[in-house]
């Protein structure tokens, strides 16, 4: 008869942690995280070399013109709304642009976890953004990685 209550136990409490591992996974998102993201910072490190190069709206504040609007249905859109194409170098043989007039992408997203958020555009392309609290302000920070390149972009909500 022990056993018995052990084994239903058991059963009962797995159910329920399946259930909330479930819920981890939410198709909704959190409207918490909905809002307006500015770019504050990018980094691109090349592994080939070990060269890194930082660019920020400090020093460059067209990089807050790449902006992304996270709504509360799910869907996200983004792009680059200034003017101009946002030049944050330039030597004689090479221009870095980061956010040129007219880009823009759109599609879906939902929470990943407690802290990530997964994006996806055109139907299976997906990427990761990682949420953090810096200062009380909420920041979404992209790691993407390429043959030589680690590209790091740090967006704060407004």
């Amino acid at each position: 008869m022990y056993k018995k209550r052990i084994t239903f136990f058991s059963l009962v409490l797995t159910v329920l942690f399946a259930g909330n591992s479930c819920k981890k996974e939410n198709s909704n998102p959190k409207s918490a995280y909905a809002g307006k993201y500015v770019l504050i910072s990018k980094t691109d490190f090349d592994t080939s070399t070990g060269a890194s190069e930082t660019y920020t709206s400090t020093v460059s504040p067209c990089l807050s013109d790449n902006q992304t609007t996270l709504k509360d249905d799910g869907t996200w859109t983004g792009g680059y709304v200034g003017a101009e194409d946002c030049y944050v170098s330039r030597t004689p043989n090479s221009v870095t642009i980061i956010g040129a007039k007219g880009d823009a992408a759109a599609g879906q997203w939902v929470m990943s976890g407690s802290n990530r958020i997964k994006f996806t555009v055109s139907g299976n392309n997906a990427s990761y953004g990682q949420l953090s609290n810096v200062g009380g302000k909420v920041q979404l920070t992209f790691k993407d990685t390429s043959q030589n390149f680690i590209s790091t972009s740090v967006l704060v909500k407004q």
